[in-house]
Parts: C-alpha cells; sequence; structure tokens
C-alpha cells in the first residue's frame, strides 16, 4: 500500500454526532445521524486535507484486520464501501452504529463527531474515519464603534480541528489494502495518545491491530543499522560516530523513531543518508515514524566494539567513547586508535565464539594418568 499521505484528497465527507451512553444514564443516548455530504468549499477541503495528512504522518501507524479475535465489523463495511457495494451515506451510519456501541459503559470515552469522508489516496479509491471532539472557544471580530475600532467577542460551541483537540483519532482504508484472500490493512492513528493507541478505537471500533509489533520493529532496525554500518561505511572514525548515533538514538527516552529523521540529522552526506534509507528498506524496516520498544536490544546498547581485521577487539562503554578514544586513518588504510585513560585491571578473556585450542606445549593426561 502507498504510505504517501501527501496524496490524499477528500472528495466528500458527512459527518454524525456520537454520545457516549454512561451506566446510570436514566435516558438512552441516540446518535444525531446525518442524511447527506457536508457542503465543501476548496478553502474547507484544502484544510482539512493538509491537517489530516499532518496527522497520519506524524502518528499513523499501519494496522492490519484483526482475525483471530474479531471484535468488529468495520473490516467488512470498510469492504463493501471500496469495492462501491455501498455509498458514503449508508456506510457512515453503520459506521457511526458501531462507534456508538464501542463506547458504551466506557466513561472515559469522550462524546464527539464521527466524520466519515470519501477520498483518494494516491488516485486509488480510500475512505478516512475521524473521530473529533467538538470545542468551544472566543472570536474577535473588527468593528467600528462610535468611529473607533475595537473588537467584538463572540464564543463560537463547535469548533473543530484546533490545535488542542482532546480527541482525535482517525483511521484510513484504500483499495490498496484489500487483497484477494487475507485481511484488509490500513492505517491508525491517536494524536491523544501520539503514536500509541486507545483499545477501544483500534480493536473494540476498527477491529484491527497493529501490523508490526514495536519490539521487533525496533529490533530489526537496530539489526539493519549496525549492519549497514559495518557493510557500507569504510571510514573508521565515521562509522563510529555513526554507530554511536544509532545506540544514543536508541537509548534515548522518545517514545517512537524516526529512520528519516535519524538519517538527515546523523549522517553526513546525502548519498550515506540514502544509502541508509534503502538498506533500511531492503531489510523490511519502515523508513516512517514507527513506536520504539527496545526491550530486546536493550543489553546491545550499553557497549560499543571497534574489531581489527587481526583480530584484535576494543570494548569500550558507549558514554565514554567520544571521550576516550581517538582514531587517526593512514593512506594505506590502517588506523591508530588510541585509548586514554588509566589501566585498572589485566585478564584473560575467553570468547564463547571461538572454541578453545590447546597449545602445543601442553600435554593433555592420558587414560592412566592419576592427575
Amino acid at each position: 500500500m502507498s504510505g504517501e499521505f501527501a496524496q490524499l484528497v477528500v472528495d466528500e465527507a458527512i459527518f454524525h454526532l456520537v454520545p457516549t451512553q454512561k451506566r446510570n444514564d436514566p435516558t438512552p443516548a441516540q446518535i444525531e445521524f446525518s442524511e447527506a455530504p457536508c457542503t465543501l468549499s476548496e478553502d474547507v477541503r484544502g484544510k482539512i486535507q493538509a491537517n489530516f495528512r499532518g496527522v497520519l504522518a506524524r502518528h499513523g501507524r499501519p494496522v492490519v484486520e484483526e482475525l483471530e479475535s474479531k471484535k468488529s465489523t468495520l473490516p467488512d463495511r470498510v469492504y463493501e464501501y471500496l469495492i462501491e457495494r455501498h455509498d458514503l451515506v449508508s456506510v457512515s451510519t453503520d459506521l457511526a452504529e458501531l462507534l456508538f456501541d464501542s463506547q458504551k459503559g466506557k466513561g472515559n470515552s469522550s462524546a464527539g463527531l464521527l466524520l466519515v469522508a470519501s477520498a483518494r489516496l494516491a488516485g486509488k479509491r480510500a475512505l478516512l474515519i475521524v473521530k473529533l471532539e467538538q470545542e468551544g472557544g472566543f472570536r474577535a471580530d473588527d468593528v467600528l464603534v462610535d468611529g473607533k475600532r475595537t473588537f467584538d467577542m463572540s464564543y463560537v460551541t463547535n469548533l473543530l480541528m484546533t490545535e488542542h483537540n482532546k480527541v482525535y483519532k482517525a483511521g484510513l482504508f484504500c483499495a490498496d489494502g484489500i487483497p484477494e484472500d487475507g485481511p484488509i490493512e490500513g492505517w491508525a492513528a491517536d494524536k491523544q495518545l501520539s503514536g500509541k493507541m486507545a483499545q477501544f478505537w483500534l480493536q473494540s471500533f476498527l477491529g484491527c491491530r497493529q501490523k508490526e509489533d514495536p519490539k521487533r520493529l525496533t529490533q530489526k532496525f537496530h539489526e539493519a543499522a549496525v549492519d549497514w554500518v559495518d557493510k557500507r561505511v569504510d571510514d573508521p572514525e565515521k562509522s563510529v560516530d555513526y554507530l554511536m548515533a544509532v545506540l544514543v538514538e536508541l537509548r534515548s527516552h522518545t517514545a517512537t523513531l524516526d529512520p528519516t529523521a535519524f538519517a538527515a540529522d546523523h549522517l553526513d552526506d546525502p548519498y550515506d543518508q540514502d544509502s541508509f534509507l534503502a538498506y533500511l528498506a531492503s531489510k523490511s524496516v519502515p523508513t516512517n515514524i514507527f513506536d520504539k520498544d527496545i526491550e530486546r536490544v536493550a543489553p546491545r546498547l550499553s557497549e560499543l566494539q571497534i574489531g581489527f581485521a587481526s583480530g584484535i577487539s576494543i570494548v569500550a562503554p558507549v558514554k565514554r567513547v567520544r571521550e576516550d578514544i581517538k582514531i587517526e586513518e593512514h593512506p594505506d588504510g590502517t588506523s591508530t586508535v588510541t585509548v586514554t585513560g588509566k589501566i585498572n585491571s589485566t585478564r584473560s578473556h575467553y570468547s564463547a565464539r571461538k572454541p578453545d585450542t590447546p597449545h602445543a606445549d601442553i600435554q593433555t593426561p592420558g587414560p592412566d594418568s592419576t592427575g
């Protein structure tokens, strides 16, 4: 499927007001359905498209239909729309009812507007599903009073898509994500949780799960990045700098990892940046932002090893590499590595990767030896 959210185009949109039904409410809540798509001026359409493109680019995560424990019929409704079996109004009505049901009994789920839009992604038929919360705000109009300029203040109660929406969740499904056999794929976003998603939205409503586990994605990124440095970077000093950047990025406290931003920030020249991103893609590592979880790679992030063709290796704590190790390159391709510090121990070292080989001078006791 295409991940080019910049090519997302909204054609028509319809809104339904979806309340929450609290357990102790004596009066049953009712959905307020729209009966036709709303009118979108070109200015409004442009702003909506820009807003949703940005949200999906920053917070969108690939998702896939959950078949093993099916909790929602939304993928079925999406499929029927994308193959043109149902129109926008009827499918949006079904989705509003599904959202209402998925929020029942969940006190932390806010009432809001469900926007369902017919869209195109890279020219392919798509369906955009967004939950919004209405907000209020003041508006200032420039007026003249007794010939003097002032502002007339009014309060607007139905603002949408402001910078501080408390609830802003999205799903996007494209015709590219409908295989001949197998689960539907798409994207989901939860602006409120910055990359992670409320389970009622992802599972109970969308009927999906994240396509790849963040632990596995982080491990794949680590393995591919280290492999790229080892195989594609010939400059010894640069290779240390690049590997250090990978380890520091993974050790940072950020909840997400953006390989494209990492390449732009830490790799010196455009050739290295393009080579790095192409190598990640060849190893099935996403080059757009994903959730980071270092549980599987944490033991490998504290030390850096510099290996020589002779078999000699230097292992150093990551936090001391730049301060205590200097690399000088020579025209013949060799390097001098200088480690500055006080020697406080020397010891025999055993490598589990190489079997012990008895020295020729050591006699192995025979069967009659008493030891």
